[in-house]
């Protein structure tokens, strides 16, 4: 864990802590430091939402939440920045004149004592256990019953991929994970579910790096990722792909929602010795992006399904960490300058138009993996 990690997550631990504390302004103001520090760290984002949520449970309008939200600062510094100033010694009281404190006794009016009446010391003692029992148990905001965001499940999911990246956790990740599962609202049976698919998925990744460094047997990772025979069988047709894909001059993800045209673009890009996945809308693949990695994006621009544009779909693709750099090549039949104008601005690699071209796109392909590899070689 590097310096930036540890500082994310000591914010994220002392946020955690005050959420429970229901003190929404001071934990917001440690995610604003984590924005500072990382601006689109996905644990910021999701922290965000949930206090902005917590905060309109109270009572309180979205503009107004979000503005606070905006504005919240660290009160206090963090506990290992905090110095211990001396007190400053009390000077003794000066005695009061001999004669104003005969003067204020004459001229005080003469007041009856009261009776003071008898308490049974076992009175005392629970007026005491109560006092201190309300002062323990702080009332604190309801969060279970607080409806998370999309954005809340998907900080959590991604917390666990990185937390199982390297296989089963340690009590110290456990620890992180309750707190956060916790504060998100997740329920054990929805954390069950997720961390099954992650568990799974890390696997696939890991079975990647292992091929690569030349290692064929994988027990070893079976054990690490707690990989029963069920899941094993289960399993077999996504490690062939993966392996395949792996021997290919690389793999291609490829969304188009004409599927006689999908058909003909794999063909080409598999008689050119690449390993081709596809998908026919953008939900579908965000799905295949959970269990893939691929070294190059093509992708349509407009699908007849309205949920998700080739534009859209680029922006979730891009916000995910390990495809910042993974090249994208915008497709379209439309021959209109302004949507190669968007697609540049977005940040695309390239952009081709359809009828394809065989020997363009192969083209465009093995230039955009060589330029791709020799950034990652150089960093």
């Amino acid at each position: 864990m590097n310096d930036l990690q540890k500082k994310v997550s000591e914010f994220l631990r002392l946020a955690d802590k005050e959420i429970k504390n229901a003190n929404l302004e001071q934990a917001m103001g440690y995610i604003n430091k984590i924005v500072e520090l990382e601006a689109k760290n996905v644990y910021a984002k999701a922290y965000r939402e949930r206090i902005i949520s917590l905060m309109e449970a109270k009572g309180m309008s979205r503009a107004d939440a979000e503005h606070k939200a905006h504005e919240a600062k660290i009160i206090e510094p963090l506990p290992e920045q905090k110095k211990e100033i001396p007190k400053p010694k009390e000077e003794p009281k000066k005695a009061e004149e001999p004669k104003k404190v005969e003067e204020a006794k004459k001229s005080a009016p003469i007041i009856a004592p009261i009776p003071i009446p008898l308490i049974d010391s076992t009175q005392i003692k629970s007026q005491s256990t109560t006092q201190e029992h309300h002062h323990i148990n702080k009332p604190t905001l309801p969060i279970k019953s607080i409806k998370r965001s999309a954005v809340a499940s998907e900080a959590y999911k991604t917390l666990l991929m990185e937390i199982w990246i390297d296989g089963a956790i340690t009590p110290d990740e456990q620890a992180r994970i309750e707190s956060m599962r916790e504060t998100f609202a997740i329920t054990l049976e929805e954390h069950a579910v997720i961390e099954k698919d992650v568990r799974l998925t890390s696997y696939l990744n890991s079975i990647k790096d292992e091929w690569r460094k030349g290692i064929t047997n994988f027990d070893v990772l079976r054990k690490k990722f707690l990989i029963t025979d069920q899941e094993q069988i289960s399993l077999e047709p996504k490690v062939f792909q993966l392996l395949q894909s792996l021997q290919s001059n690389g793999s291609v993800l490829v969304l188009d929602d004409e599927i006689p045209f999908l058909t003909l673009i794999k063909g080409l890009l598999s008689e050119g010795g690449y390993y081709c996945f596809t998908a026919t809308t953008g939900e579908e693949g965000l799905q295949l992006l959970d269990t893939m990695t691929p070294d190059i994006v093509i992708c349509d621009i407009n699908f007849t399904k309205p949920n998700m544009s080739g534009f859209a779909f680029y922006e979730k693709f891009r916000s995910i960490d390990r495809f910042l750099s993974t090249p994208f090549i915008f497709l379209s039949a439309l021959d209109q300058d302004v949507l190669v104008r968007t697609g540049k601005k977005l940040g695309a690699d390239d952009y081709l138009l359809k009828p394809i071209d065989t020997e363009m796109l192969l083209a465009t392909v093995e230039g955009k993996l060589r330029r791709s590899r020799e950034l990652r070689r150089v960093n």
